[in-house]
């Protein structure tokens, strides 16, 4: 199993997110997407392999880049993890069980579906909206159609195309694959919100996303 983590300015999480999931994986791949710090040198150090974008691209790309670099060294599954410190690595056994069990073919790792969830209020009601939309346009039940904690088997990330390279990816992808019969499933995940440094989607970011759901593919 491979780990692939897009990463953009993280040098103060990135070390303890690769550290922790190379306790899990057979390898932890850190897609640094154009940043202006230490983060590839901080995740190198940490034993994870590195890839560089001479340019930000946006999470979207550098998840793909990540996905096709992790299906050329023969990876059977894949799981996406984010690289400021939101996702424990710890419970990649819990999103991966759906997969080695022939449940499912994708799993996502859902923050709404946890109990005690951090995310801020905000977030919660705009994944929520953004979620259902997902979920209409899926023809199935997705609690957090914007997380990036997910696993893939091999099979399903081979077929993984989307034309999104910001946040716009993870609804998409979903839509996507939905289309070709693709068996997904939830599995509830923890999240941790630092007060100081709260990123992702913004309601710019919520837009596009929603113009993408919307738009026919």
């Amino acid at each position: 199993m491979v780990c692939v983590v897009p990463a953009y300015n993280e040098e103060t999480t990135i070390g303890s997110v690769v550290k922790r999931a190379r306790d899990h994986a057979s390898a932890v791949l850190v897609v640094d997407d154009g940043s202006t710090d230490m983060t590839s040198r901080i995740a190198r150090e940490a034993g994870g392999k590195v890839v560089t974008h001479i340019a930000r691209l946006g999470v979207g790309a550098a998840l793909s880049t990540g996905l096709s670099l992790a299906l050329r060294d023969g990876a059977e599954i894949i799981v996406t993890l984010d690289a400021d410190g939101q996702h424990d690595p710890d419970e990649i056994p819990n999103v991966i069980a759906p997969l080695l069990e022939k449940k499912a073919d994708l799993v996502i790792g859902s923050r709404l579906q946890a109990e005690n969830s951090q995310m801020p209020l905000y977030k919660k009601l705009g994944n929520k909206i953004l979620s259902r939309l997902t979920s209409l346009a899926c023809g199935t039940r997705v609690t957090d159609s914007q997380s990036g904690f997910r696993a893939f088997t091999r099979e399903v990330a081979e077929t993984i195309r989307y034309r999104s390279t910001d946040y716009g990816w993870a609804s998409e992808m979903l839509i996507l694959l939905s289309r070709r019969g693709v068996r997904m499933v939830d599995v509830p995940v923890k999240a941790v919100y630092f007060k100081k440094r709260v990123r992702g989607a913004g309601i710019k970011d919520a837009v596009k996303i929603l113009y993408n759901i919307l738009s026919p593919k």
